[in-house]
């Protein structure tokens, strides 16, 4: 756990693992032990069709979660969606309807269950925006997944969808997570910063359902509005990217050997923003998007 500047906690955590409960090489509680040491606040074990348990305890807090998936191949669709902190198992089973429609009836029932739902890697899965624009009522979305990266995988990284999205009016909370299956340095590197009064479940979903968290591999930063103009004070990177629907912008990049904050005038046409961050080692972080005259994050 951080304390921020003014105050305020802020807890990392990870909410897309494997174990042997599924196809991941750890057993879960190798896994839970591994994140414990590397500082971690909060995990889920999201094992496919497997719903992992629950438990609170000292300075730890492990969330119940599950993968679920329909779709073979990406011309009819492929969706996995991620569901935390359910009370109960979702009422759900790989049945022959269409892969939109048994995609929602997982959102809803993730939901009906007590959870929230995350669309899991969707450059992985070769999800086109027309095809998640399908989905309702979804919590989040992965701008990264580390296992989908080299050398394990390929496309990790999201966030051409996420704009698409957004810029069609369907803003999704952006999110990083390991999934991490092989535990030869796909784990411990994509996470949540949540900012949250306690280290419970219900204040750590709390705050993920209002977007009070950003996700990252290692900068750490915080972002002001003020009049037009947003400001992003940082931990030292070499790169603040501002990213937009707008196609040309004069100040979209402040990059240099050791940056710590940079500025953006928002255009009047513009109707979202968001910040990527990267560090002298190549590790990144993402701010949710803002919106014209209203911060999601």
């Amino acid at each position: 756990m951080i304390t921020d500047q003014f105050g305020k906690k802020w807890y990392k955590g990870n909410l897309h693992t494997h174990s042997t409960n599924s196809d991941g090489r750890l057993s879960p509680e190798e896994v839970i032990k591994l994140y414990r040491e590397e500082g971690y606040d909060f995990l889920a074990l999201t094992d496919h069709w497997f719903m992992g348990e629950e438990r609170q305890e000292e300075n730890f807090l492990l969330l119940s979660g599950a993968e679920y998936d329909v779709g073979n191949n990406v011309r009819d669709g492929i969706y996995h969606v991620v569901g935390i902190g359910m009370q109960k198992e979702p009422k759900l089973e790989k049945g022959p309807e269409l892969q939109e429609k048994q995609a929602q009836m997982m959102i809803d029932r993730i939901h009906e269950a007590g959870g929230i739902a995350i669309l899991a890697h969707p450059a992985w899965s070769m999800n086109r925006a027309s095809e998640v624009r399908l989905l309702k009522d979804l919590d989040g979305c992965e701008i990264y997944n580390t296992t989908s990266g080299v050398p394990w995988n390929c496309r990790p990284y999201s966030g051409i969808i996420l704009d698409e999205l957004a810029a069609q009016g369907y803003v999704l909370p952006c999110m990083a997570a390991d999934d991490a299956h092989q535990y030869t340095g796909d784990e411990t590197k994509s996470y949540l910063m949540v900012q949250a009064d306690e280290l419970s479940r219900d204040a750590i979903l709390e705050a993920i359902a209002q977007g009070r968290f950003y996700a990252s591999q290692g900068p750490r930063f915080w972002i002001e509005k003020k009049d037009n103009s947003l400001i992003v004070h940082s931990t030292p990177v070499k790169e603040i990217v501002f990213f937009t629907d707008a196609v040309w912008s004069d100040d979209r990049a402040t990059v240099g050997e050791c940056v710590e904050e940079a500025v953006y005038e928002i255009q009047p046409h513009e109707t979202f923003v968001r910040v990527e961050l990267k560090d002298a080692v190549g590790n990144r972080a993402w701010s949710n998007f803002y919106l014209t005259g209203k911060a999601v994050l």
